[in-house]
């Protein structure tokens, strides 16, 4: 196995699950087994139910690692995000990791009704008592948000390990993961941004006696389909002018000067005039915040990326008139920076 090939391994993908049919899902899932990607990561919000799309998964691939980048803790309970777990352990023969967050103003308090209260804390519980019941015979805990009394699951402890990660857009986040999780997910990863979580993950690991190597950042890298087509620049620019418009990534822009520009583009995102939003993001904060360039240029960052000890997860944004086939594109094409 070449050099490139071992790369490709510690790489991931994803995918928003209403954007595909099942048997296009069922496809793109097995295209990137069959590509080398280490991992297949879905995300729920407003698509298909997440665990019932793994179930699925895990009797039609045979290799990849399943995961969810995320689900939301929020809206199911840490006893059933355990059964959850570990039925998709099993269905898979082991080849879960369970990525959990707050989901989002969007999705939480317009989607489901939830105010996202008080999201250290609850992330906290749910990932001690997630952990605690799929380890334990019978387990109890006693918190500010969920109280367990002496409650096991009825199959027992989970037979190995089922990696925990959270979703960590800012430093409280990604240091309670570095703290008690086995690393975080983030998004627009750049150089600064990473510098700036790695020295989170030493601090903090150190803090409560952990190996920092323990700690795994994994981070969504959003890409564009083919960065010589203006439709699909614009549908990375639309894409980015979403996240601009949540607070979340903010701390992210604020890293390299692009803290004002950010928030000119959330402004006129709220009006409803998402073309005007997706039109102030620069040609900079493309580049920045996601993987559009150059062949070259995106195999230097992925390469640079992988060999600093950071997963990423290929994260395509589709034209809206070439969905199904922009997400089968944008895998192909970033498994082939690393071959």
């Amino acid at each position: 196995m070449d050099e490139r090939h071992t790369l490709r391994q510690e790489m991931g993908a994803t995918l928003h699950t209403g954007d595909l049919g099942w048997h296009d899902l069922l496809r793109y899932a097995r295209e990137a087994e069959s590509l080398g990607y280490e991992g297949f990561w879905l995300t729920e919000e407003s698509g298909k139910e997440a665990f019932s799309i793994l179930a699925v998964l895990s009797q039609a691939t045979q290799q990849i690692r399943l995961g969810t980048g995320i689900v939301h803790f929020y809206s199911r309970t840490p006893t059933l995000l355990a059964m959850g777990a570990r039925t998709i352990f099993e269905l898979s023969q082991g080849r879960f990791a369970l990525g959990l967050g707050t989901g989002g103003v969007g999705f939480m308090e317009r989607g489901h009704g939830i105010p996202i209260e008080r999201p250290l804390r609850r992330a906290r519980e749910t990932v001690e008592i997630v952990r605690g019941l799929l380890t334990s015979n019978r387990f109890s805990y006693d918190g500010e948000w969920f109280h367990i009394r002496n409650f096991r699951l009825r199959e027992g402890p989970v037979q190995g390990k089922i990696p925990i990660y959270l979703s960590a857009l800012n430093p409280k986040m990604a240091g309670l993961a570095a703290r008690i999780a086995d690393g975080f997910i983030t998004n627009w990863p750049t150089e600064e941004s990473l510098g700036e979580l790695r020295s989170i993950v030493l601090r903090e690991a150190e803090s409560v006696g952990r190996d920092p190597r323990e700690v795994k950042i994994l981070t969504l890298l959003m890409t564009c389909v083919d960065p010589n087509d203006e439709q699909a620049l614009m549908a990375m620019r639309r894409g980015l002018a979403f996240y601009c418009a949540s607070q979340h990534y903010h701390h992210i822009a604020e890293i390299f000067g692009f803290g004002s520009q950010v928030k000119k583009v959330m402004e006129v995102w709220q009006t409803g005039d998402f073309a005007a939003a997706a039109r102030l993001v620069t040609d900079a904060m493309v580049e920045k915040f996601s993987l559009t360039g150059s062949p070259d240029a995106c195999r230097k960052r992925l390469s640079r990326m992988i060999a600093a000890g950071v997963y990423p997860i290929i994260y395509p944004l589709p034209r809206h008139d070439r969905m199904v086939e922009d997400h089968f594109t944008t895998i192909r094409l970033a498994a082939s920076y690393l071959s």
